[in-house]
């Protein structure tokens, strides 16, 4: 379980198939693998090994793991897409990274959904 997430939305006039393909796009240009399953594209980004090697106080914010789920939900005609973003640290403590880590959740959560209301705003 997570010890911090962060949720950021959008109202998108869009189709459904449209903002799933422009989400998979996003996470897959982060460097992510994009797992689509339904309307729900999650991706996994970070890495444990480099993290706990360096040490997350001292390691790039990209190697800080984290979890990124995208949800495409009608919304009366409309799609809301919703970017939930989660430390996936796993087992230990976040002593002098902890504010690191939710500023990159926040960061990257707002990213990926400006990302993806702009590549549907312009076709892909």
């Amino acid at each position: 379980m997570p010890q911090f997430y962060y949720q950021e939305q959008a109202i998108l006039p869009a189709g459904g198939a449209d903002c799933v393909e422009a989400a998979r796009r996003t996470l897959a240009e982060m460097g992510g693998k994009p797992v689509v399953t339904g309307a729900r594209i999650s991706g996994h980004f970070g890495s444990q090994v480099k993290m706990r090697i360096v040490g997350g106080a001292f390691c790039p914010l990209k190697w800080l793991p984290i979890e990124v789920v995208v949800d495409v939900l009608e919304a009366g005609g409309q799609r809301q897409v919703l970017v939930s973003t989660a430390e996936k640290l796993g087992f230990g403590i976040m002593l002098g990274m902890e504010t690191k880590y939710r500023t990159h959740c926040a960061q990257t959560a707002t990213y990926v959904r400006d990302t993806i209301a702009r590549r549907v705003a312009v076709g892909q």
